[in-house]
This record gives C-alpha cells, structure tokens and sequence, in this order.
C-alpha cells in the first residue's frame, strides 16, 4: 500500500509533501528536457439549437455559454470567466509547483483573475476599452508562506519567464483562418 493511499493527503501540506517527492522522482527518471515535451490540445464545438459551447480537454468536459444579451442560455461560464479560470488555475498551480519545491508549508492557495470585459464592440458599439482586460488580481497564501518567503529565494527555473497563459494575452496575436474542402468559399 502507497503512502498515499494509507491516509495521506488529507490536507495541502500533504499534497505538497507528495508533490515534491513525485516531481523529484520524475526529474530523476527523465533528466533530458526533450523527454518534457509534449502537445497538449483542446477542441471546442458548437453545434445544436444552444449554440453552447462544448468544450474538450483530454478526458475532460466543460460547457460555455453566453447570457441572453448574445442569444446564449447560461449553460455555462462565459468565454470571459473560463478565459479567467485557466488563468487563475494555472497561477495556482505554479504556486502549488513553487511551495513543494521550496519546501514552504502552505495550507490555502487562493488566485482571483478577473477582467474588466466589455462586449459592446461585438454588436457594433464603438468604445476605448483595451483589447486584453485580462489580468491576476492577487493571490492569498495561507500558512507559512510570509516567514518562508525572501526576495531571490526563487530557484531561476520557477523565474526565468512569464507564464504561459499571461504570454498569449501580452502581446498581438495573429488568428489564421482554416476553411475546410468541400464547403462554400466565400
């Protein structure tokens, strides 16, 4: 029987105790960065009476939509909200990711991302709104974390470069369009 499975993790600190020493062990079994890389995707469809969106991520399912000011149902987050829920789960996660690597004891990670979202230009309504609102509010860190935590502590690899998720709303991006054979060209 595993550790893990006779009792531990019944709290964060155990988590991060368990996390440590898995990253550890995985580090150890694949030293070579290119044994780190892989494609990870997901698919979106709308394509039923709800105009939802279905959205698959591996074995994972979750379900968009809009308010009725765009026609939607509420059968979901909006793409705003989910937008800002990848960006406060991956926030957590790197901060879950730093604690076990430093050892810190923490006992609650809380990130709020929130946007200051304006629809108006999708109807035609002209305004001075910018074009990426999206930005992490804060993050609250229960525990030891405070005495724990000192300037230049970091290791390099947890500070070497922005988050991925903050790097796809920092700068202009280019959407290619993709038109399948077979359908109406216009």
């Amino acid at each position: 029987m595993s550790e893990r499975e006779a009792g531990e993790g019944r709290g964060l600190r155990d988590y991060l105790r368990q996390k440590a020493r898995a990253m550890r062990a995985a580090a150890a079994a694949k030293p070579d960065p290119a044994q780190w890389r892989e494609t990870v995707s997901a698919t979106c469809v709308a394509d039923d009476a709800t105009g939802a969106r279905k959205l698959r991520m591996g074995d994972w399912r979750l379900t968009g939509d809009s308010g009725p000011d765009f026609g939607g149902w509420g059968l979901g987050p909006s793409s705003p909200e989910l937008f800002c829920g990848v960006v406060g789960a991956c926030l957590t996660h790197t901060y879950l990711i730093a604690a076990a690597t430093l050892d810190i004891p923490i006992d609650r990670v809380e990130v709020t991302v929130s946007a200051s979202n304006n629809d108006a230009h999708f109807l035609g309504i002209a305004g001075d709104d910018p074009d990426t609102p999206f930005e992490p509010d804060g993050a609250r860190l229960a525990g030891g974390a405070r005495r724990h935590h000192r300037p230049g502590r970091h290791p390099p690899r947890l500070r070497r470069r922005p988050l991925p998720p903050l790097e796809l709303i920092a700068g202009p991006r280019t959407l290619m369009e993709h038109r399948h054979a077979g359908r109406d060209q216009e």
